[in-house]
This record gives structure tokens, sequence and C-alpha cells, in this order.
């Protein structure tokens, strides 16, 4: 039976996509107008952790729209939509790498070493977030190291999903059970190592950000148990909404407080389990208040300029990184004092590059979208 399109999760992850963006405009800190600086010290740094919606959303869509395929099938339909943009922002990088010496792609290794070799197969065979160095996990393009997780996801969730699909009901809860006992197992074991660095004074990108095993077992499988028990929390949802008399738009507006509650939480308490552990409760309830799409905030997110966010979403996660890095690399080619403005008007910069971001990423789903029916076309 065909499911219903769930469009409004598309403009969450269109939101999500921007949130990240922001996390990466670190030049806004230290902005002459304050305005700016308000901004990024307030808000824009804590961006980062709208992966965590990312990896919710993959298991709960492949649950969601789950096929009964091999698994060679499945693993060529998941690796068509993730891998050729991927290796293309790679080769992209490698290029720049090599014509312009650029140390922020490298993280400072140096050409022709073995770790530099070493980054290039973990780049193309998608294992560079499973090598615990800032150096091979953000090496040419630091924003695919998302992308060497959810290929992996994709694998593991396979056969999760594949054994609670099964019809036979001792399987079915059989997978369940091991489902439910992966991820308390992975979300204890995450919190345990956020309070140790919490407790020792340090922190850990990799094991508290990065950390692939987290991200797959815990968040992963989160939205695919999400998913799975959709019906018994949609049934509690309106209990819930029915008993205290609020109206979905009410219930709308309090996820998305706590959802940037979040936020605020993050910069108060400068504890670890904020950087990716506890993000499972505004995102998960962002994803249950808003399935239905019953309140008036889900209808003005279901309005066309979200839906554009949501179509691009994937695109400017995975380019966005060239445009706010190239943009003054770019202009300083043209004129160094022109370089000098850019850089000091950091608030023009930001509008600029969000602009230039936005429809560079348009433009690379146009070509990404013909080039695929292209393939298709031959295939046929």
């Amino acid at each position: 039976m065909k499911r219903e399109q769930i469009s409004i999760y598309n403009s969450w992850r269109g939101i999500a996509a921007i949130m990240i963006l922001f996390s990466h405009m670190a030049y806004l800190e230290s902005a002459v107008n304050p305005f700016w600086r308000g901004c990024w010290n307030f808000f824009m740094h804590n961006g980062g952790v709208s992966c965590s919606f990312f990896f919710l959303t993959s298991g709960y869509f492949l649950y969601y729209t789950w096929k009964n395929q091999t698994f060679g099938d499945y693993l060529k339909s998941k690796l068509k939509r993730i891998y050729p943009l991927t290796f293309i922002v790679f080769l992209l990088a490698l290029i720049i790498d090599v014509l312009l010496a650029n140390d922020v792609i490298t993280e400072g290794v140096t050409r022709g070493s073995f770790q530099w070799y070493l980054n290039i197969v973990a780049n193309i065979f998608l294992f560079k977030a499973f090598i615990p160095l800032r150096s091979t996990f953000y090496s040419f393009h630091g924003p695919s190291w998302y992308i060497s997780v959810l290929f992996v996801f994709y694998i593991v969730a396979y056969w999760f999903i594949k054994g609670i699909k099964n019809s036979h009901k001792d399987t079915h809860a059989k997978w369940l059970r091991i489902l439910k006992r992966s991820i308390i197992i992975a979300y204890i074991l995450q919190l345990l190592i956020c309070i140790v660095l919490s407790i020792r004074g340090s922190k850990s990108l990799y094991l508290c950000y990065i950390n692939p095993y987290f991200r797959i077992f815990g968040e992963g499988l989160a939205g695919v148990l999400l998913c799975e028990q959709e019906e018994k929390i949609q049934e509690q949802m309106i209990f819930v909404q029915q008993k205290l008399g609020m109206s979905w738009t009410v219930l709308e507006i309090i996820a998305i407080f706590i959802f940037l509650f979040n936020f605020i939480l993050k910069d108060l308490f400068q504890w670890n389990v904020w950087q990716a552990w506890l993000q499972i409760i505004p995102m998960g309830m962002v994803l249950i208040v808003f399935r239905k799409g019953r309140g008036i905030v889900s209808k003005i997110l279901t309005k066309p300029v979200w839906m554009f966010l949501g179509l691009i979403s994937f695109e400017l996660y995975m380019t966005h990184a060239f445009v706010y890095e190239g943009i003054p690399i770019i202009v300083g080619m043209v004129s160094k004092e022109l370089q000098s403005w850019i850089i000091y008007h950091a608030g023009t910069r930001f509008v600029f590059t969000f602009f230039v971001c936005i429809v560079f990423a348009w433009l690379v789903n146009r070509l990404m979208n013909r080039l695929d029916r292209k393939v298709l076309g031959r295939v046929k």
C-alpha cells in the first residue's frame, strides 16, 4: 500500500540545513555591528545540533518508505541518492587543494604524506567519520562526515528494519526488542561519555558530536523506532491534546519553543550532553507534533518557500562550505581592498553568502536531477 507523503518534514529538513549553515558563519562572532554579533552568540553558533534531526528523519523515512528489496538493490538505491554529489564535492575539494595548496581543506595534513592519501581513500569509500582524527573526518570536505556515517547507518538499518517488518510475529518481536535495547545502550554509553568528559572538564568533538556509533545506533535507530511506534504515539498525543484542551497550533508552538529553548540551555550549561545526546527530546517532539500537520504553523511550513528549502536541503548541506569559504578567496583575486571590506562588514558578508548558498544549492539540485534523468534514460 502506498503511504501518504509527509511534506512537512521536508520543510523541517530545509530549516535544519539552514541552521547548520548558520553554525559555520563563525566570523560573525567578531562583527562590529552588535546585531550580527548577537545573532551569532545567542543562536547561530549552536546550529550544528540540527544534525540530530537529519539522523532521526533518516531512520524515520527508511522505515516509512520501506520496500521489500534485496540488500544489493537497496544499497544501490541509497548510493545513487548520496554518492554522486558526495564524490563531486570531494573531487572539487581535492582539485582546489592541489591547485591552491589550501590547508583548510586538508586540515593541515602534508600533501603527499601517508595520511593525505589515507584521507583520499577514506573520502572516496565513505569511512572518514570512523577514523577519530579531526585531520581525517573533516578532511577535504568537512560536512561529508555526515554522509560517511549515513552510509553505514543505511547498512545497519536494513537488517533491523527487515527483521522488524517480518510478518512472523516472533521474528518481529525479537527484532523490535533488539532495536530498543540497541538504542538504550547507545544512549547510556553516550551519556556516560559526556558525563565523564564534563567531570574532567574536557571536550571531545569526536566523542560528543561526530561519534558515528551513537549517531547510528542511537539517533538513527531512534528514528526507526519512532516511525514503528508512530500510531501509538499519535494516539497518546491526541489523548494529551484533548485532555489539556489545547489546539494543535498551541502544541506546535510549544514544540518550537522547546526546540529553540534547547539552544539557550546549551549556552547556560556548558555540558557535553547538550552536544548531541539530549537532542532526541526537542527533535523528536518536532517530528511527533508536526506529523499530521494539523496546526497553523504546519500550514505555514507547507508554503512554497519552505518546500523549496526542503527540496534543496541536501545540496545546501553539501555545498555551502565551498561558498562561505570560497567567497573571500574569489573576491581577493579581484581586489584585496574589496576582500578586506567584505571581511570587515560581517553582516553584509553573511547576507551575500546566505543568498549565494541558496542559489548555488538550487543550481546544483537542478544539475544533479538532470544528470540523474540522463542516467535513468540510458538504463532504460
